[in-house]
Parts: C-alpha cells; sequence; structure tokens
C-alpha cells in the first residue's frame, strides 16, 4: 500500500510539473512550500528562492489585502475556495496578471491544513484588452471632436454669412445704417457667447475644493435668480430634508451648475408654474434635485440632451448643458434628467457627502 501511495505521489507531481497552469502548495500560514515549473517560470525565480517565503511577497502592492490566508473567511466552515484576478510581481519588478483560485484544505478541526493554487497568466489577454479599450476611446474622442467642429463650423457660420451680407449693404448705401449695426453687433455677441462657452469647456479650469453646505451654496443660488423667477411668474420652492449636507467642491463651479439647472427649469414655463428644489442624502451621496412643471421632453430629444449645439431653445447653443455636466463629473458626481411629456422634468445632481467625524 505504502509503494502504491508513493507511486501516485510521484505520478501527482510529475503531472503538476509538466502542467502549463501555475500550481502551488501553501503552508496553513501562507508560506510556500512547492511551486511547479510553469509557476517559477511565470514569476522569474527558480524553485529554491521561492521556498518557505511567504507567498504574499510576490503580490502587488495594491492587490495584497486580496490574499485568502490574510482573510478571515478561510477559518469559517464550508470558506474552502476563492477565485479572482490579480496582479503578481515578477523578479525582475513587472506586473503579472493572473487568473488564481485558491482551495483549503480543512483538517478534521475545521481550520485550514494548507492550500492548493492555481495560476493562470493573462497579462497579454489584459495589453490585449487594454489596447482595444484605449482605441475604443480614442476614436469616441475623434467622434466627438468631429461633432463639435461640424457643430462650431455650422454655428458660427451662420452670424458670419449675416455680418457678412449687411457689411455689402452698408456698402452699396442701402438701407438703414443704424439698423445694420444692431444686427451686426448682436450677431458678433452670437459668436462671442458660442466661444466663450467653448473655452470653458475646453480650457482646463483650476478647481479650488472647499468644504461647502450645500443647502446654503443653494439657498445662495435661489436669492439670485428668485428676481428673475418672479417676473416670469414662477415660484420656487424648496424641500431640505437633512442639515448635514457638506460637498468638497469649487463653490463658483457648483453655483454655475445650479444656476443653469434653475434657468433652463425657469425658461421651460413661459406660462408660469413651480420649481421645486429637494435635497437628501443617500449612502454617501448628496442626491439634489430640480423639479420644474413645464412641458417636459419626449424620449428622442432627452437621448439628445448633451450634444454640442442640439438645444431646443431659439437663442441656445446646447453647450450649457454639457458644461455643467463636465464640472458636476469633475466633482466626481453625476448627473440625470427624467422627463416626460406634459409631465415636467427633473434634474437630478448626485454628489459625494462628506460627513462630520463626530457624526460617523
Amino acid at each position: 500500500m505504502a509503494d502504491d501511495e508513493r507511486l501516485w505521489n510521484r505520478m501527482l507531481l510529475h503531472a503538476m510539473e509538466s502542467s502549463p497552469i501555475g500550481s502551488a502548495f501553501l503552508k496553513p500560514d501562507g508560506r510556500i512550500q512547492y511551486m511547479n515549473g510553469s509557476a517559477c517560470a511565470m514569476l522569474g525565480y527558480e524553485p529554491e528562492e521561492l521556498m518557505n517565503r511567504p507567498y504574499g511577497d510576490v503580490f502587488h502592492p495594491e492587490d495584497a489585502f486580496i490574499n485568502p490566508v490574510n482573510r478571515a473567511e478561510w477559518t469559517r466552515k464550508g470558506q474552502g475556495s476563492f477565485e479572482t484576478e490579480i496582479r503578481l510581481l515578477h523578479k525582475h519588478g513587472h506586473i503579472i496578471w493572473v487568473s488564481v483560485s485558491w482551495s483549503a484544505m480543512m483538517s478534521e478541526e475545521e481550520l485550514p491544513a494548507g492550500y492548493v493554487v492555481h495560476i493562470q497568466d493573462l497579462t497579454e489577454q489584459k495589453r490585449a484588452s487594454d489596447y482595444a479599450e484605449s482605441m475604443m476611446i480614442q476614436s469616441d474622442k475623434l467622434s466627438i471632436a468631429g461633432q463639435l467642429a461640424a457643430g462650431i463650423a455650422h454655428e458660427i457660420r451662420n452670424p458670419m454669412t449675416s455680418i457678412k451680407g449687411f457689411i455689402q449693404l452698408l456698402r452699396s448705401g442701402f438701407g438703414s445704417k443704424e439698423q445694420y449695426y444692431e444686427i451686426i453687433s448682436s450677431e458678433i455677441e452670437r459668436i462671442e457667447l458660442i466661444l466663450g462657452e467653448l473655452l470653458i469647456l475646453a480650457k482646463p479650469q483650476g478647481i479650488k475644493f472647499e468644504r461647502r453646505n450645500i443647502r446654503v451654496l443653494l439657498s445662495q443660488v435661489i436669492t439670485l435668480l428668485n428676481t428673475q423667477a418672479i417676473l416670469n411668474n414662477v415660484e420656487i420652492q424648496t424641500d431640505f430634508r437633512d442639515q448635514d449636507m457638506d460637498v468638497e467642491c469649487d463653490e463658483n463651479q457648483m453655483k454655475q451648475v445650479f444656476i443653469n439647472f434653475i434657468k433652463n427649469a425657469v425658461e421651460a414655463m413661459p406660462g408660469g408654474g413651480m420649481i421645486t428644489i429637494s435635497t437628501r442624502s443617500l449612502e454617501g451621496e448628496l442626491l439634489i434635485d430640480i423639479t420644474d412643471e413645464g412641458s417636459g421632453m419626449p424620449e428622442d430629444i432627452l437621448s439628445r440632451l448633451g450634444e454640442p449645439f442640439y438645444t431646443t431653445k431659439e437663442k441656445g447653443t446646447g453647450l450649457g448643458f454639457m458644461i455643467s455636466k463636465k464640472m458636476i463629473e469633475e466633482h466626481r458626481g453625476t448627473v440625470e434628467v427624467k422627463s416626460k411629456p406634459e409631465q415636467g422634468t427633473t434634474v437630478r445632481v448626485m454628489l459625494p457627502a462628506v460627513y462630520n467625524a463626530a457624526a460617523i
């Protein structure tokens, strides 16, 4: 029987050594008892260099916390396996992406008596995937740049054509010069507006993050816009539910975002109505909802929000929402728009919350 066991062990060891998949046996404390040739070649070590070393030594520092040997669940009944993708460090320092699976060999006391580890190199697959992703991102950037360039050309060509035509009329002495001057001035202002918004979109803005209470910030914006709202027969009401509503933000940028959204809500109700601004906290985020009673938007318009130069306003540029969205994303936040025809629109801004240490 002993001879059969020795033969079986030799066959098992030979199978492990000839396997193209990296394999290792670990002691209960995580030190390496055995590592096959494929695993050693993958990591660039000789077998004797790894013997009795802690398995965590070959982990990338940022992935060391994943090491199941250090995880409490291994000591619980039934927790006998673990699979994930992690980064290991080659002997020469470069990173190796691997798919790794651990299996715990449990003792009669239901504690780990050792571990079997299988490792498969994913580095080339990751490189190919990362390259494909970077190419897709680059393609998207080029597509957006093309759309933006076409939009800019279209939006600026129109006022330029008008200016050129009226200058020709001025030269011919035909018509009222004062009227032409006013139209030319208006078209130049239109170009300046477009270029100004493009500069905000394209130029990296210096963001100064400071802790601010979003309730206070919103109250200041409402005070600023309340006169315009009253003139348009619009009432602004608030529903601020939580006191602790702090965020790390650039105050000026955040005010600009809310000014844009509230002005949009006012303009969506030419006959007047109610704007409700509500705030609440949820799972580490602050939710700010701006809801109007306007005519709402159908799905085809809603899906195009944020496209450059797409607007439903007579004198809009379509850049305001894009700029606001960009500012929110720079604050690690998100924006959602919900709208249905004849049911109004809700713009929801979600920002990471900052809590007082005493409140945690």
